[in-house]
C-alpha cells in the first residue's frame, strides 16, 4: 500500500515531467548482464525514480558488457543520469547486489529534444 502511495506522490508532482517524457520499460536485467552491444555516439539522458522501499545501486554496463558501479539511489530520489543512446543501466538490490531491472536508453532519449527518459524503479 504504501509504495503504491507513493508511486501515485511522484506521479502526482511530477505530472507535467512525466507527460513530457517518455517511461522505459524495464527489460529482463539477466539479458543485458555481461553481454557486448554497439554503442551510439548520441548523447541522451535518463531520470530513475526509485519507489521501492529500500535503496538501489545504479550500475552502468559498458558496450563491452562489464558493470562499472554509479550510485546508490535513495528510497524515493529522484536522479537524472547523463548517457548515450544505447547505454544499458543495471539496478541492484543494495542489501545483496540481486539484480532487479535492467534499462537501455533509446533514440527518444535524445538531450537535444530537451527531455529525459523516465525509469521508474519498482
Amino acid at each position: 500500500m504504501v509504495r503504491c502511495l507513493t508511486l501515485v506522490a511522484i506521479m502526482l508532482c511530477a505530472g507535467p515531467v512525466l507527460a513530457d517524457s517518455d517511461e522505459l520499460i524495464p527489460v529482463p536485467a539477466n539479458a543485458l548482464i555481461g553481454r557486448a552491444y554497439p554503442a551510439d555516439g548520441a548523447p541522451s539522458q535518463i531520470r530513475f525514480i526509485n519507489v521501492r522501499p529500500a535503496p538501489v545501486n545504479l550500475i552502468w554496463i559498458g558496450a563491452d558488457g562489464r558493470e562499472h558501479a554509479y550510485r546508490l539511489i535513495g528510497t524515493g530520489e529522484e536522479v537524472i543520469q547523463p548517457t548515450f543512446v544505447t547505454h544499458r543501466w543495471l539496478v541492484t538490490d543494495s542489501r545483496d547486489g540481486t539484480p532487479l531491472e535492467a534499462f537501455i536508453s533509446t533514440r527518444s532519449a535524445a538531450r537535444d529534444e530537451g527531455t529525459s527518459q523516465i525509469a521508474v524503479i519498482r
